[in-house]
């Protein structure tokens, strides 16, 4: 190999950057050099103070963070697949495919650098490598089959009952819930006021049908519950009415309020899970969407005591003539349940859980008689 002979007595080889005994400033050993990194399409160009001499090697300073750069700066990153949700469709998912990307190899491109700068290459090119989506509409699919579906009905309802109905399932929508997340009715759907909204309507305050905002909700997320109890979610929060409802059985019920009673409950799998509420006007419907699980649920309603209504409350009125009457507040039994969850794997009993166990208060009926002419 030809060798160059140095006053100093030091052999370097041709086309190699080696120690001097007296070494010359790095600056005119690399005097004129060049090395441009081709990359996507984009050239990059480096030169002294850039390439500098270390321990008779020359080296691009901060190459792993330069490499970063040219990273960024040039990839097309890969499209993950996404679905988007129509909830008032039978088959509510609509999905879109994943696109690969494509990049430098950032770990092969370091090498090459430090090859090129040792042979003292002019140029390099840097290797592109696919880059593949972490989701797919595959995957995707997997976690979109039907878990369980549950409604209940309104037809009957006021219209103001109705309008809360469907705007609280309107806010819900639908929701995906990954795993260890949790979901909160109160948070989704947010403050029943009139100012977002909601009307007026019938609602239970201390076992009394009262006037109030938002009437009506407390069935959409009774609904809810029962369909999450149903796909095996877990419960975290929920609260039963002050008096029995007509929707769904005892110890099924879930009232929620804008202040402090929420209905929680949490994802506590690995993979996600679809929330989809749709609302028609004679029926809201709660369904769940996930991987096919070999377990199945039951629901189980047990009264255990039934308590009976007081006497009615006679109320007598000047707007009825004298000797008619008129039931205005029916009475209503109160009674104590319990709700259960029957469990089964691949068709198979496992076990029953206890759920909750809830008092309804009984109802005080009023009579109205009349006293006028």
């Amino acid at each position: 190999m030809p060798v160059a002979l140095i006053a100093s007595g030091i052999f370097i080889k041709a086309g190699e950057i080696n120690a001097f005994a007296f070494p010359l400033p790095s600056e005119e050993i690399l005097s004129g050099y060049e090395l441009t990194v081709s990359a996507m399409g984009k050239n990059y160009t480096f030169s002294y103070p850039e390439i500098d001499i270390s321990g008779g090697r020359a080296y691009l300073k901060n190459c792993r963070e330069v490499v970063e750069g040219i990273y960024y700066d040039t990839v097309k990153k890969p499209v993950d697949a996404e679905v988007k949700i129509y909830p008032e469709r039978e088959d509510p998912f609509v999905f879109s495919n994943e696109k690969d990307g494509v990049g430098i190899d950032r770990e092969r491109l370091i090498r090459d650098i430090d090859a090129a700068l040792y042979k003292r290459a002019a140029k390099l090119k840097a290797k592109e490598v696919v880059l593949k989506p972490t989701e797919t509409v595959e995957n995707l699919k997997k976690s979109t089959y039907r878990l369980t579906s549950f409604s209940t009905g309104y037809s009957s309802s006021t219209e103001e009952r109705k309008r809360n109905i469907a705007l609280a399932a309107k806010y819900i929508g639908g929701v995906r819930l990954n795993g260890g997340e949790e979901f909160s009715f109160n948070e989704v759907v947010g403050e029943r006021s009139e100012k977002r909204g909601f009307s007026g309507a019938k609602i239970i305050l201390n076992g009394k049908f009262i006037e109030g905002i938002g009437g009506g909700v407390c069935q959409v997320s009774s609904t809810l519950y029962n369909a999450a109890v149903l796909a095996g979610l877990t419960v975290t929060e929920r609260h039963s009415h002050s008096l029995a409802v007509g929707y769904v059985e005892p110890s099924f019920d879930a009232m929620v309020n804008s202040g402090s009673s929420d209905l929680k409950f949490v994802n506590t799998g690995e993979k996600p899970v679809y929330i989809v509420v749709n609302a028609t006007g004679e029926k809201i419907t709660a369904r769940i969407y996930g991987e096919k699980s070999d377990y199945t649920y039951r629901r189980v309603s047990v009264v255990e005591e039934y308590i009976e209504a007081p006497e009615s409350e006679i109320v007598e009125t000047d707007e009825m003539p004298t000797g008619e009457s008129r039931v205005s507040v029916y009475p209503k039994r109160g009674l104590k349940s319990t709700g259960y969850i029957d469990v089964y794997k691949n068709g198979k009993f496992l076990r029953r859980k206890k759920l909750s166990a809830d008092t309804y208060s009984p109802m005080r009926g009023i009579t109205l008689v009349g006293k006028g002419a």
